[in-house]
Order: C-alpha cells, then structure tokens, then sequence
C-alpha cells in the first residue's frame, strides 16, 4: 500500500464509533475532520456506584446519605432512619452482587444484595432481597422500596431489633418489683434461697408496621427466662409496721397475717432487733397473757368453763406451791370468764389451767398452729414450744404463757389469725412455691365464738382500750417475765378485718408499750 492509500484509511477509521469506558460512565464519541474542533462527549453513567452508595451509606449509619441515592429521598430517609434507630447496636453489612452494564436503551436494572445484620451476641442474620435501579435525569439511583431492606416488607414498614430479658423478677403482692427497702432481712433470707432470677436474654429482628407493632419475625433466639416470683408482703403494711417499731427504745417487731389466705403481709423490726437476726420468726420468747387464748380454748373443750362461768379473780392466790399476783395485785372478786379475759386476771387463768390433764395446753396449742413445723419458702421460721405441764406448778405457770412455754412473734401472729380464721392458715410468703407442713386444723365453733366474744372485749372495755377507735379490732394484751423475773417483754396480739398480727416489745416490761405500737400501726394504712 503507498503513503497515500494509507492516509485514507486512517482518516476513514476517525468515523468509526469509539468508546471509552471511563469514570464510572460509558464515553461515546464521533469520528471527525482533523480541521474542525472535536464535540463534547455524550456521558452515559453506570449503575453500579449508585448501588453501592446506598449500601455504604446503610453501613456508615447514614441515612440522609443513604436516602440521597435512591429515587425517593423525602420518602425513604424517615423509614431508612428509624431502621437504623431500632437497630441500634446492630451492625449491617451488605454486599452487591456484579451489576452487567445494561444495555444503551435500557432505564432500569437490578442488582442482588446480601444482607448480614451483626447482633450484640455475634449472631449474624443473613438474607438475600433484590434491589431495582432507575435512570433518573441521567443518574441511576436506587428505586426506593422497602424491600431493598427486607424482600418481605410492605410500605411504612421498618425493621427493628428488640432484646428480651430472661430475667425474673421478685415482684410485691401488687405485682410491682420488689423494692430494695422492703422487709431487707427478709428479702435477704428470700433471695438466698431462690438464687439470682437473671436469665439468658434472647432477641428478635422484627418488621413493625406504622404503629411500630411487629409484623414479621426476620429471625429470634428465645430467651431462657427464670420464673418471677411473687412476695406476700404488703408495701403499704409494711411501711405501717415499720414505722411503728422503728421508734420503740427496745427491740421491737410486728408480724402481719391475712388469715382468710395465710399470706404474711408484714415483718417489721427496728435497728435494736435487728441486731439479733430474724427475731420476729425465729427467736423464742414467753408469751405472757396473750396464751390465755389457748388456756380459755383448752378449758372451753374440757367442759370445764364457758364464756359466762363465774370465776374468782383475787389480787393474788396461792394455788399449790406457786402464788400468783395480778398486775398491781387488782381485784375484781367473782366475774365471768370474759370479764377476767378483759382485764387479763392471772389467779382466774392460773387455776383454769391447774385444773386440767397434763396434756390439756399442749392440745389446745395445736389448735392454734403453735406445734407446726411449717417449711415456708424465703424464710425459716417457728411457732410454738407448749410442753406437757405433769405438776400443778407447770400448769399453773403455763395458763398465763410462763414457765416452759415459749413462742414466737410468728406464731401468735398465726394463733391471732386462726381465732379470725376459724382455723389454722397456711402461712405463706413465696405465692409460686408452697408451703409444706401443718393440719389446718379448725378450732370447735363455740371456741372461735367465744374467742372472737372475749378479744373485742379486751379492745372495748379491758387492757387495750386505746385501740378502741381503731375500727373493730379484737386482740389479747401480755406482759411476760422471764429470766430472774425482774424484766418483762411487752405483747399485743390480735386482728381487724382480715388482718391479724401480732407484737412484742422485748424487755418492754408492760404491754402498754405494745399496744401503743399496734395503735400506730393501725392508724398507719
């Protein structure tokens, strides 16, 4: 070929379409004289960086910037935004599949996108959805549809991601969490035994529609959740109780039973008992006067007195080797059985009891839950020793709650509750777990009567009168020596309504001081 053949074909090739792929963009451009100026090439972009902008922006939590790259800014950007909000702690992670360049008269492509959400426990959910291009005003942008985050979400949904607790909880009578100044002996006790309620936590990747309710479980992992456990205690008659001990110079507690359920609603005690541990539930104590309860039930079931039978009530009598004296030795001469109750006449009560068989106070106790050994869960507790009295001095010293018999605060809160009752209550302080122990036993009708009779009568006309305009409280007043006989602790039993109780003021020396602080408690809800 010579110099001028040649210089042809080159100028004939300059007309041949080139194209350049540069940028992002395919550059077309024509072919043209060397003597005039070369046109401005026409850009057509590609798809694929429009892609993975939106991805990148999803991956750098940027809405805004996600929601620019798609068709429907406005549109998108709120959905794209509370995604990543509910999705918080979430790692998203997406990777395109390979977007072919479409063809020159093409406006829409798609392109695959594997979606990997990272949560907290490492798990990864992993999905596939699908996402559609469009050529808007010579820009390829992401069509904006929900799906482009979930293949199965519908329009004005989001994605979320929702932790569940396994935890349990410990929750008051009202279904509230139990809080950290409630009865702390007795929580501490409670949750020694039922261990720590924390559980696995599980979660779950929701849809939730506009009203942000789901719709649509992407993926979960339950949680292995420990049972919540309900505590008896009452808040309200708790802090009641409580704040009628804390004041009390001595040791003071109060227990509080309902005893149409046996449920304990209260165990208070102040700083000075509290010293001693639980007392309220475990520590023995004599009982006083407060016993005559079981001594009038016991001499009810022998035939041996009724509410009405007269009794002698001298300031002191000698009855075998033991002489009893009546508080400041009064006097009331011949009364009945529930006048001598009233004011709480030791030498009536103490030759009531020497007149009965050996075992007659250790029935009678029975009747009233003092010789259960109950297993309550969240607490170990005790109700009542009443021995056999084989002598004339034991039995004397047993019918008004002196000598060998002892009991706790529980257990005449319990004694206090079955007279209400009319029989024995469970006590119980975990609701889920039972309580094991016990008969239930229900005392003979004409003794809960007369009980019920002769305790408001106390309240009414006897040795507790201050609580008199408390509403109709019912109760038993004591005053119990122990050790040399030269210090006394202080009782007050009784209920009102479905609520029985009972106090003790240790080394109170009056019951006078119990009884105060069960009219501040009453007063207290």
């Amino acid at each position: 070929m010579n110099n001028k053949t040649k210089r042809w074909v080159l100028a004939g090739g300059g007309l041949t379409a080139v194209a350049v792929i540069a940028a992002g963009a395919i550059v077309l451009t024509s072919g043209a004289s060397p003597t005039t100026t070369p046109p401005v090439p026409t850009v057509r972009p590609l798809p694929a960086p429009a892609a993975q902008e939106f991805v990148s922006a999803l991956m750098a939590g940027d809405a805004t910037r996600a929601a620019a790259a798609t068709d429907a800014a406005a549109a998108s950007e709120p959905i794209l935004r509370k995604t990543l909000q509910d999705m918080k702690g979430v790692e998203f992670h997406g990777r395109l599949g390979t977007v072919a360049p479409p063809p020159e008269s093409s406006t829409t492509t798609t392109v695959n996108l594997d979606v990997t959400w990272s949560v907290p426990d490492k798990t990864a959910v992993k999905y596939p959805t699908t996402v559609e291009l469009r050529l808007v005003d010579g820009k390829w942008r992401v069509h904006w549809a929900p799906t482009v985050l979930h293949p199965q979400l519908a329009d004005g949904q989001t994605l979320a991601y929702l932790p569940t607790s396994g935890d349990g909880a410990l929750l008051d009578r009202n279904g509230a969490p139990v809080m950290p100044d409630l009865a702390p002996l007795v929580m501490q006790s409670v949750r020694k035994e039922v261990g720590d309620r924390t559980g696995v936590p599980g979660w779950q990747i929701a849809g939730l529609d506009a009203a942000g309710v789901p719709v649509l479980v992407v993926q979960e992992k339950k949680a292995e959740a420990k049972q919540s456990l309900t505590v008896t205690l009452d808040p309200a008659v708790q802090r009641a109780a409580q704040a009628a001990v804390d004041p009390v110079a001595q040791g003071a507690a109060i227990v509080a039973i309902q005893p149409s359920t046996g449920e304990i609603l209260a165990v208070a005690q102040n700083s000075v008992a509290s010293a001693n541990g639980l007392i309220a539930l475990q520590n023995w104590y004599e009982p006083g006067s407060t016993f005559k309860i079981v001594t009038t039930a016991a001499a009810i079931t022998a035939g041996t007195a009724s509410v009405d039978t007269a009794v002698e009530c001298p300031g002191k009598k000698t009855i075998g080797t033991r002489q009893i004296t009546n508080d400041g030795q009064f006097d009331l001469g011949t009364v009945s059985l529930r006048e001598a109750f009233a004011a709480s006449c030791n030498t009536s009560y103490s030759q009531l009891a020497a007149d009965l068989p050996a075992d007659a106070l250790p029935r009678a106790a029975s009747l009233f839950g003092l010789d259960a050994d109950f297993t309550v869960a969240g607490i170990t507790t005790n109700t009542g020793k009443v021995p056999a009295a084989a002598t004339v001095p034991e039995r004397v010293e047993a019918g008004i709650g002196q000598g060998k018999v002892l009991t706790t605060p529980f257990g005449m809160a319990l004694a206090a509750a079955t007279v209400a009752r009319g029989s024995v209550p469970t006590p119980q302080l975990i609701r889920e777990i039972p309580t094991t122990g016990g008969t239930g036993r229900a005392l003979p009708g004409n003794v809960a009567s007369a009980l019920r009779t002769m305790m408001r009568g106390v309240v009414t006309g006897g040795t507790a009168t201050e609580l008199g305009a408390l509403g109709d409280v019912r109760g038993k007043t004591g005053t119990a020596q122990h050790g040399d006989g030269s210090r006394s602790h202080g009782w007050f039993i009784g209920y009102r309504g479905d609520l029985a109780f009972a106090v003790l003021v240790v080394n109170g020396d009056t019951s006078k001081v119990a009884v105060s602080t069960a009219a501040t408690f009453l007063r207290g809800f």
